[in-house]
């Protein structure tokens, strides 16, 4: 059946879904709009960022390449996000599996400490390492970062993981300790081919998140500035379309990589 004829069907069974399917096009609208000026305000051939755009050039993002305030940013943002999301990824998996193979005392305690960076606000926490940091002066350092970004990641590799983990059937792990393989063993061979969706899908989550975090960074990156940060700083003193070439690249970046997952895992897999 099409889309085309579902949606008849569902106008028909319901007189409120046209309403409702008008709403929600208006909020896709309105989310995506402002994408889409950014996006092409990026290709603008003069030195303000306009919509449409005043004529087409590339300068702009030759500009992001030539530009050496971005570069440190850049390279310290990627690394960041990168070892960050193997901390956070190695503690999720762990406690993913803890969480949902073994009931114990606490469990849905420590669940919920675990998911609260999700629920706090991230000036919250940005203030509170930067009130903790400063007390044990630790201030400037880049492992402070990494502690930072792996607290904010975490509750999404928990989540994903935790989702994949619920569709594994503990029987084929048992059969394989019945039939003499440790449970690490068991584990790798079993369970995790199971699961290589999900942890994929996270390792995802766990870099953008970090590689985009501003608010919370923003407290710790006196010396350590990321790219985001840096981003911030560029636009008090100059407005061009260069921070719209950054934001193109990185939604194309973005999109590039949901594609990629689909392809691989499929999206329908891990939501």
């Amino acid at each position: 059946m099409s889309a085309y004829a579902k949606a008849n069907g569902a106008w028909r069974k319901d007189p409120l879904y046209p309403i409702f399917a008008g709403i929600s096009v208006i909020v896709l609208l309105w989310v995506v709009a402002p994408l889409i000026v950014t996006f092409f305000s990026a290709f603008s051939s003069t030195t303000n960022a306009s919509f449409p755009p005043d004529g087409f050039s590339l300068r702009w993002f030759r500009n992001v390449f030539e530009i050496d305030e971005f570069k440190t940013p850049f390279y310290r943002s990627i690394a960041l996000a990168l070892i960050s999301g193997i901390c956070a990824m190695t503690l999720g998996t762990l406690s993913a599996l803890a969480l949902t193979k073994y009931r114990f005392r606490g469990s849905e305690a420590i669940d919920a400490v675990l998911m609260s960076p999700l629920i706090v606000p991230q000036v919250i926490i940005g203030l509170s390492f930067l009130i903790f940091v400063s007390r044990m002066q630790f201030t400037g350092k880049f492992a402070v970062l990494v502690v930072l970004h792996c607290v904010l990641t975490l509750p999404y590799a928990v989540r994903v993981i935790r989702a994949s983990l619920t569709r594994v059937g503990r029987s084929l792990e048992e059969a394989a300790v019945g039939l003499g393989a440790s449970p690490l063993k068991a584990f790798f061979l079993v369970t995790l081919p199971q699961i290589k969706a999900g942890i994929f899908a996270a390792s995802f989550f766990c870099f953008v998140i970090s590689f985009d975090n501003f608010t919370a960074t923003a407290f710790l990156s006196q010396s350590n500035s990321t790219l985001p940060v840096e981003i911030y700083f560029y636009i008090e003193t100059r407005v061009d379309p260069t921070i719209s070439a950054i934001a193109a690249l990185m939604m194309l970046g973005t999109t590039a990589f949901v594609l990629l997952i689909d392809r691989m895992v499929g999206v329908n897999r891990i939501t």
